[in-house]
């Protein structure tokens, strides 16, 4: 079958199914998330609406990790630093670790989660 999702419905819910994670996020300025690094799972962002950066490292130390392979709250060593903007798609594969930072305005993405097997 399908499922059909309208980016204008201000109510989305994240979907499930199986391995595949999709995810409906709005964050307003000023943001910043926890650091953060799943091993096993690529992000894919899909900026529908707004701007921000994104810290990106294979190099991290630290944090704690809240479940197996997620890791949470380390510091990141030398990031290199990727403006997303509308219409930007971003993977970041798995082990890579990463913070998001919206510094105006409102940020609306979806993030997908993929697996890797």
């Amino acid at each position: 079958m399908y499922r059909k999702f309208s980016l204008e419905d201000e109510k989305l819910e994240d979907f499930k199914k199986g391995d595949l994670v999709v995810r409906f996020l709005k964050f307003e300025a000023p943001f910043r998330s926890d650091t953060e690094v799943h091993k096993k799972v690529n992000d894919m962002y899909i900026v529908y609406s707004g701007k921000a950066k994104v810290l990106l490292s294979k190099n991290y130390s630290g944090g704690k990790e809240i479940e197996i392979d997620e890791i949470r709250g380390c510091e990141i060593s030398n990031p290199e630093i990727i403006d997303l903007k509308s219409g930007d798609v971003l993977l970041i594969h798995a082990g890579t670790a990463h913070q998001l930072i919206v510094e105006e305005g409102v940020l609306r993405q979806v993030i997908i989660k993929l697996h890797e097997k």
